[in-house]
């Protein structure tokens, strides 16, 4: 799965993101990049099970698990949303952006890697 093949670059690139918005004297920004960033990973790995389960050949199985899924997912990002809301006297929004870049560009790498093996996964 793509999703669990980008957590090996996803986390460590977090992490040291983090870790220099922390040594710039930013302790909230680092907790809000860190936390926009495992939730993109948990919705990266939520989707690609719903969408695995879905696009199955012939007939597309929407069952009511992933359609929940779906609105889990949904909901997942507007709590985060409210929660940065609240916190954006002390956090700055470079950092939210820096953790969803966290992710997707851990995305792209997986992606890269699973193309050159001709799209063989595993």
């Amino acid at each position: 799965m793509l999703s669990r093949r980008a957590l090996t670059v996803a986390v460590p690139v977090t992490l040291a993101a983090a870790a220099v918005v922390n040594w710039l004297g930013k302790p909230w920004s680092a907790l809000a990049l860190t936390v926009t960033a495992a939730v993109g990973i948990i919705n990266g790995l939520w989707l690609e099970g719903v969408l695995k389960g879905v696009l199955q050949p012939g007939r597309p199985h929407v069952t009511r698990a992933a359609v929940g899924l779906l609105i889990a997912r949904w909901a997942l990002w507007g709590l985060l949303f409210v929660v940065l809301y609240l916190m954006r006297e002390r956090i700055e929004l470079w950092s939210v952006a820096v953790g969803v870049a966290c992710f997707l560009v851990a995305l792209g790498i997986a992606g890269m890697r699973v193309a050159d093996r001709g799209g063989q996964e595993g």
